[in-house]
């Protein structure tokens, strides 16, 4: 990620739900390294839904951004 120009990385949440045990929400919060007009570093927001791989999670799709477990089901359920 650093050839993107991301300085920091900070996951805001994982959520998973019993309804779907194969998918997860999560959500993170990107840092670049280039300025918003006003000279403070750019920031973006980030959701995405994955699924299960092996022992692991991959991404599926971006999703909207939350850090609300009812908001990151619906996400999951494939709810807006």
């Amino acid at each position: 990620m650093k050839n993107q120009g991301i300085t920091d990385l900070k996951m805001d949440s994982f959520f998973t739900t019993p309804d779907v045990p194969s998918k997860a929400y999560a959500s993170a919060m990107v840092t670049y390294n280039f300025a918003t007009s006003d000279g403070r570093p750019q920031k973006e927001y980030l959701g995405f839904i994955l699924v299960r791989e092996g022992s692991g999670w991959r991404i599926e799709r971006p999703a909207g951004y939350t850090k609300d477990q009812q908001q990151a089901a619906k996400f999951i359920a494939g709810l807006k």
